[in-house]
C-alpha cells in the first residue's frame, strides 16, 4: 500500500483523466455493485475520460479496506474498461478524511496514496477551521508526501476567499475542484467561487467526484468545454490531463 517510488509510468495514457472517482463497487461511498460500476465506466468513456483513479473513501469511523480486496476490484474494473477500449485505464487511489490517526496510517502504508505515488488526496469536514487544514498540509509535507486538497470549493473556512486558497498552495498543497462546482451543480455561490479560482489559476485538478451512475455520474464534458472556452485549452489540458498524468507517473507538477 505504501509507495516505494517505483510506480511504473502511466505510459500510453490519453484522453481526459478523472483523478477522483468513487467507482469501486461495494466500497463505502461508491456504487452498490459491479453492474453499476460498469455503467459508470461507460458514462465516463462517453464523456471523454480515458483514465480513472478509483478513489475509495476513508475516515476514522471506517475500517481501512483490505489491500488485496481493493487490488482485485481495480483489476476487475481495468478488465471491464479494456473491454470498452484498450486505452481505457483504471488506477487505485484514496480520498482520506484527515486526522492524526489517518496521518499515521498514511505514513505507515495502511492507506493508499494516489496510484502508488507520493501524492495523497485529503479531505476535511467542511466546517474544519483554516489553521487545522494548514497544519495538516505542513505535516504531510514533512513526511515527504504531497497533499491534494479535495473538493476545495466546499470548505466554510475559505469564505469564498481565493487568497486563502493561494495560502494553502504556498504551504505546499495542490487543489482539486469538483466538476459540479464549475457547472453549477452545488449552487450559485460555489460556482462563483470556482470561477474565481479558475480565473486566477489556483486550481491544479478538476475531477468528477462521482459515486454512482445516476445523480452523481462521472460527467465532465460540459465542465471541460466551459473551462476551455473561458480560460483556454492549455489550462483545461493541465487540469484534466497534464497534472493528473504527473500524479499517476509520480512526477513533479510544474506550476
Amino acid at each position: 500500500m505504501k509507495t516505494d517510488g517505483t510506480n511504473p509510468p502511466g505510459q500510453d495514457i490519453c484522453g481526459l483523466i478523472d483523478l477522483n472517482c468513487h467507482i469501486l463497487p461495494g466500497i463505502e461511498g461508491g456504487p452498490h455493485n459491479i453492474t453499476e460500476a460498469i455503467q459508470m465506466l461507460q458514462i465516463a468513456y462517453d464523456e471523454g475520460i480515458r483514465t480513472i483513479v478509483a478513489t475509495s473513501s476513508y475516515s476514522d469511523k471506517e475500517v481501512a479496506e483490505d489491500a488485496e480486496k481493493l487490488d482485485r476490484l481495480v483489476e476487475r474494473l481495468s478488465e471491464e474498461a479494456e473491454r470498452i477500449d484498450s486505452s481505457f485505464k483504471v488506477f487505485l487511489g484514496c480520498e482520506i478524511k484527515y486526522s492524526d490517526e489517518s496521518h499515521e496510517k498514511i505514513i505507515t502504508g495502511m492507506l493508499d496514496s494516489m496510484a502508488d505515488s507520493k501524492y495523497v488526496m485529503l479531505k476535511f469536514d467542511y466546517s474544519t477551521d483554516f489553521d487545522s487544514i494548514a497544519e495538516a498540509i505542513r505535516d504531510i509535507n514533512m513526511d515527504h508526501y504531497i497533499p491534494i486538497v479535495a473538493d476545495v470549493e466546499r470548505y466554510e473556512c475559505l469564505e469564498q476567499d481565493e487568497e486563502k486558497v493561494e495560502e494553502l498552495i504556498q504551504l505546499g498543497a495542490y487543489i482539486q475542484l469538483s466538476a459540479g462546482a464549475v457547472t453549477g451543480e452545488f449552487g450559485h455561490d460555489i460556482k462563483s467561487f470556482a470561477k474565481k479560482l479558475l480565473k486566477r489559476q489556483l486550481v491544479h485538478f478538476v475531477a468528477t467526484g462521482s459515486c454512482d451512475s445516476d445523480e452523481r455520474a462521472p460527467y465532465i464534458k460540459e465542465c471541460a468545454e466551459y473551462i476551455e472556452r473561458k480560460y483556454g485549452f492549455d489550462y483545461m489540458n493541465e487540469l484534466l490531463y497534464i497534472n493528473p498524468k504527473a500524479v499517476i507517473e509520480n512526477d513533479d507538477i510544474e506550476i
